[in-house]
């Protein structure tokens, strides 16, 4: 029985990729995510991410498609801008879709491809919501800044 332990304990230290989805120890990142909408480059949100911005990303079977809500009519906005924002309670949004390209998950986050550089990116749970952070050298696409995201748990109906 120590032994089986010793083993058990061995292998939740292993790389991704290397054991079985059972024992890997990669973040979930599937799913649909937005940015908090008030929340500011360094800034997290003060509503608790309760209001979702209208940008977003659905990450599905390692891809990463930028997404945008095209059916909010929300008023409540940063700024007072109209429909740029909707409820994380909402119950479906129609968004429109672009893939982005390849996502893997990691450790202590992800990593994404993109323009032919890989970004890491760390993910930190902060209550409800996550808070994002580029880690090691930048890609010149990467924006030196903290992104505070929420999965939404809603559909996505896709705009074809």
């Amino acid at each position: 029985m120590r032994g089986f332990i010793f083993i058990l304990s061995l292998l939740m230290f292993v790389p991704a990729g290397e054991a079985d989805a059972a024992t890997s120890t990669v973040m979930d990142v599937e799913g649909n995510w937005f940015s908090c909408e008030f929340a500011h480059s360094q800034i997290p949100p003060d509503d608790g991410c309760l209001m979702l911005d209208d940008d977003g990303f659905m990450v599905s079977n390692g891809q990463i498609d930028h997404v945008k809500v095209i059916d909010s009519r929300e008023q409540g906005c940063r700024h007072q801008r109209l429909g740029q924002c909707f409820e994380r309670s909402r119950d479906k949004v129609t968004v429109s879709r672009d893939n982005l390209g390849p996502i893997r998950a990691t450790a202590e986050g992800f990593a994404i491809t993109y323009w032919g550089c890989t970004q890491d990116y760390r993910m930190v749970r902060r209550g409800g919501y996550f808070e994002i952070t580029p880690t090691s050298s930048n890609c010149l696409w990467t924006r030196d800044k903290r992104y505070f995201v929420y999965r939404y748990r809603g559909k996505l109906e896709v705009n074809k």
